[in-house]
């Protein structure tokens, strides 16, 4: 087996962040059938702790394959992003996705917001190639990191607020906003259910275009243009 790049391999954080809740063993098979598709070092990590949640739920890795009819109803049509060849390898307890693409490298959805970035779009002074999967996953001890503010003095985030108040997340599972924040919804507890995330993922992708965001030279947050067919 080939040697795992250190700027890419994952494998640390089960030190940093402890081992996976809800844990569930990854195939050989599943393994095999991302050979190529996926970083060797996530599917290194499949091989050595399977997928579950991490930080109380705040985050989970998952199958892509479970995931591939969100990926579908997100892109279809797309002339850069073509699903086939994007595949969610994760997301956060609010619907963020951590998504690797085979020509893009590590993108991110926020399907609540409706918005994207994929890193490679956004202005690169420094010529960088390789957007590694462990520069999100790195992120993710920031409190603020897939995350909402609260008003409740009592928590430094929504998500602790909500996992003290309605409980941790399993694996599948998300919290979701009601109504969402594409209808109008407010991002506060009383808004919050635990609710089956493929479903819910479903339909906050039927909701619109997500909107690609980029980085511009000035180092500010630019509309670039929405993700799917071309409008």
């Amino acid at each position: 087996m080939s040697e795992i790049d250190p700027r890419s391999d994952i494998r640390e954080y089960i030190k940093k962040y402890g081992v996976l809740k809800n844990q569930r063993n990854v195939s050989e098979e599943i393994c095999q059938k991302y050979k190529g598709k996926l970083p060797q070092a996530l599917i290194q990590f499949w091989r050595e702790y399977g997928i579950g949640t991490w930080l109380d739920g705040k985050f989970q890795f998952c199958i892509p394959s479970d995931y591939a009819d969100i990926v579908d109803i997100l892109f279809e049509g797309d002339p850069d992003i073509r699903p086939q060849r994007t595949h969610i390898v994760g997301f956060s307890a609010f619907g963020d996705l951590l998504i690797w693409n085979e020509d893009l490298q590590t993108c991110e959805v926020n399907l609540p917001l409706s918005t994207m970035k994929i890193y490679q779009w956004n202005y690169n002074e420094l010529g960088s190639k390789n957007y590694y999967l462990k520069g999100p996953i790195a992120a993710l001890s920031f409190d603020h990191r897939y995350n909402f503010p609260t008003d409740n003095k009592n928590y430094t985030s929504l998500f602790k607020e909500t996992l003290d108040v309605i409980g941790e997340i399993t694996l599948g599972e998300c919290y979701g906003f009601f109504p969402a924040l594409a209808l109008g919804g407010v991002p506060a507890l009383k808004h919050i259910k635990k609710v089956d995330a493929k479903v819910h993922f479903n339909m906050l992708a039927q909701m619109g275009p997500l909107r690609i965001r980029r980085l511009n030279e000035q180092e500010e947050i630019e509309f670039f243009r929405y993700a799917g067919a071309e409008q």
